[in-house]
């Protein structure tokens, strides 16, 4: 007997800023029995046409050889696509992850061995294109600040939106380890850090920007844009 591979009951892209918790949260939803999560970015909408249908065609491969009812895939720069997205899948849902920009940047800026402007930058407008995402419906908020003071109950809100059961065993994720993103296939600084990460158990990252963040990085978050975001996404 020849079985049909069934369709999604939802795709879900996790987008938002880099550096705000989304590998965490990709990494804890690819232990839910019922959830493919791609365990990589694949940038498919960063990318140009060809590459994109490539990347795309691969993932719904892997998504429907999975047989999960629900698959995830984590790129923070499609938070700038997501209009794309739409036309490509209309029924795309978007998670969309943020935490205090200030600890962004800190994160960011070291990650770009101490170009804290750059990494202010790419906060601004990851975030004003997350502001907008979320105006526009389809896609739920996701703060990383929740969800260290309440895993469970942050976890089961996003099952929740993608129409599947919580399973509180998902939070136990770092019991079994995997290998994730470039790590998979080429070994960066980086990709070696993000691998040990997401193998830990879940870990407070809050407020090292205090001691870390240039003060006067810190003070361009108290005036303009900045703080108009900060103050949107509830940091002020």
């Amino acid at each position: 007997m020849v079985r049909l591979i069934p369709k999604p009951r939802a795709s879900i892209f996790i987008c938002g800023c880099g550096h705000t918790g989304s590998t965490l949260l990709a990494r804890i939803l690819a232990a839910h029995p019922d959830v493919f999560s791609v365990p990589r970015e694949t940038s498919a909408f960063v990318s140009d046409k060809g590459a994109r249908w490539t990347k795309l065609s691969l993932l719904l491969l892997e998504a429907a050889i999975s047989r999960r009812s629900v698959w995830v895939e984590k790129t923070p720069g499609h938070i700038h696509y997501t209009r794309q997205i739409l036309e490509t899948i209309p029924d795309a849902r978007f998670i969309v992850v943020t935490r205090d920009g200030r600890d962004v940047v800190t994160s960011l800026g070291q990650r770009y061995e101490g170009d804290f402007d750059r990494a202010f930058q790419r906060w601004v407008a990851d975030s004003r294109a997350s502001m907008l995402c979320v105006e526009r419906g389809g896609g739920m908020l996701w703060r990383y600040e929740d969800f260290i003071e309440s895993p469970a109950l942050s976890i089961e809100r996003l099952c929740r939106f993608m129409g599947v059961a919580f399973d509180a065993a998902i939070l136990d994720y770092h019991r079994q380890p995997v290998v994730w993103g470039r790590a998979r296939r080429v070994r960066t600084a980086h990709s070696a850090r993000r691998s040990a990460q997401v193998n830990q158990p879940i870990t407070d990252y809050r407020g090292g920007w205090r001691s870390k963040l240039p003060a006067d990085v810190a003070s361009r978050f108290e005036a303009g844009e900045a703080q108009e975001l900060m103050a949107y996404f509830g940091y002020c």
